[in-house]
Formats: C-alpha cells, structure tokens, sequence
C-alpha cells in the first residue's frame, strides 16, 4: 500500500472511503468493496484522513456518527469483515483506517502538555505547537504462541472470553526484552510451563485497537499446567481427536497456527512431520 507521507493531501475523484460509524465499517451491499468517498454524505467539518492506495486507487479514513446506514451499504464489525472477506488487501487497508483513525482521534491533544495537536505538513504525524512533540501512529506488539508436544497442544480459555473460546497463550511484550523472552515469560506466567525451540511462524495486524500479533511455535520443556488464575480459567492439552469445535478461526493468526499443526499432524505418515510458518 502506497503512502504518500503527507497529511494535507485532498481526495482526488474516484478515491474510496474507508468509513466506520458505530464502531463498523461501511462496505457496499453489492460486492462488499469500499464506497467511493464521494458517495458519503459527511459533515464537511470532518476530515478525511490519508490512508494509502487499494488497486490503484486513493483511500481515505474517516469516523462518522450516522443515524442510519447509506442506501446501498452495510455495517460491519472489524471481525464479521475479516471473516467474510477473500480480499486480504480490503482487509489489510480496513484494519490500517481503523488504527490510524483511532491514533488520530486519541492524539488530538498533546499527552505531554495538553494542548491541542496539529497535522505535521509532511509525515504522518500531529505535533503539538506549543512544546512541538511529534505524536506518531502507536503500534503494540503482543506474541502469540503455539506450545506444543509430541502429538499435542496447548490451548486454554480466558475469564475475559464470554464464549469459552479455546485459545493460544497470548501477551503483550514488555519494555526491554525480546519477543522470545516474551513467549517464554507468557508461558511460564499464565500457565507455569517452560518451553524451548521458539520459532517465529508469522504476524498479523490487529485493530482491536492497535497489536500487532506476532506469531510462534515452542516446544514444551517441562513443567506441570499451573494457572494463573486471575486471567486463565482452564489450559490442557488437546490432540488430534479432540480439539475443541470452539477455538479461533482461521481468519486470526491464532486460528491459523492452529490448522497449520493440525495439518502437520495429518501429514506426519508422509514424512514431513515438522511445523512450517503460517
């Protein structure tokens, strides 16, 4: 995806609207494409922001408040659009606008001095005038691990999940250590087990509001499943014939990882039994 770098761009004709109101993303009934920005009808004191190109063609983020939805569009959540979608380059530019009109929104005064934040000229960016601190886009990057044994792996369920899901032991990184110190202090902190082997398999954006989910495969060492029970409410081991109907879907990386073993498994009589990147 193309940036341009400058905030005070103008929409050119046939630009396309990456537009969320409600938290939802408006896509066309027809197809489940972007509307052209000049089909939404909006506030002209609401500023279209700059995100980059789709098939050749300018995109631009904007957070509206509607009433109802537009003739000829429906609203999505973040989820429901990547699960339903076949185009991951839609997905990949819906996912930047919601990140970029969130750190807009969030950095419209300054967190050092509180004034009132400006566009920069030229760079992604709003500057505070008074104290000229540049606040840029925030990325938070969590990993994401599959713990896995000898026919096995490890999934556990979240207190904060309402629907049971089972899942992959996930965590924010913390400032001064590196993502496989990350993937090991995750594992020991939610469920007590050491691992070994850690190997980066993949990543993926996550606008829920801004991670980005960094995926790895690691060995089980040793160790006995103990719960960090203020936030994991079950972890097991679950093999081929029993993985749980309810775990990720494959549009999450924690879905794929998932499948990927899973596959692994199917494949290991043929003779290629090691865990290859999503």
């Amino acid at each position: 995806m193309a940036d341009h770098g400058v905030m005070a761009l103008l929409p050119r004709a046939g630009a396309l609207g990456i537009a969320f109101s409600a938290g939802q993303v408006l896509v066309r009934e027809a197809d489940g494409g972007p509307p052209l920005l000049a089909e939404l009808d909006y506030p002209a004191d609401t500023e279209p922001i700059w995100l980059g190109e789709l098939a050749g063609k300018e995109c631009w983020g904007l957070s509206l408040s509607l009433p109802q939805v537009p003739s000829g569009l429906c609203a999505l959540s973040l989820r429901e659009l990547m699960a339903a979608a076949t185009d991951q380059n839609l997905v990949a530019m819906v996912a930047r606008g919601a990140q970029i009109l969130e750190w807009w929104d969030a950095h419209a005064f300054c967190g050092r001095c509180g004034s009132p934040t400006e566009p920069h000229e030229s760079e992604r960016a709003r500057v505070c005038p008074r104290c000229h601190t540049a606040h840029y886009p925030r990325i938070t990057p969590a990993v994401i691990t599959l713990v896995h044994r000898p026919g096995e792996i490890l999934l556990a369920r979240n207190h904060l999940n309402r629907s049971g899901l089972f899942a992959l032991v996930a965590g924010f990184v913390e400032p001064g250590e590196t993502l496989e110190q990350g993937v090991a202090r995750e594992v020991r902190e939610e469920v007590g087990l050491e691992v070994q082997e850690i190997r980066y398999a993949g990543s993926q954006p996550w606008p829920f509001p801004s991670q980005l989910m960094i995926g790895f495969h690691a060995r089980y060492r040793s160790g006995e499943i103990v719960l960090q029970e203020a936030e994991i409410e079950e972890a097991r081991w679950f093999n081929l014939g029993n993985l749980p109907e309810n775990r990720p879907a494959t549009y999450s990386i924690a879905g794929r990882l998932i499948e990927g073993w899973r596959r692994t498994v199917d494949e290991e009589s043929q003779g290629s039994p090691s865990l290859s990147p999503i």
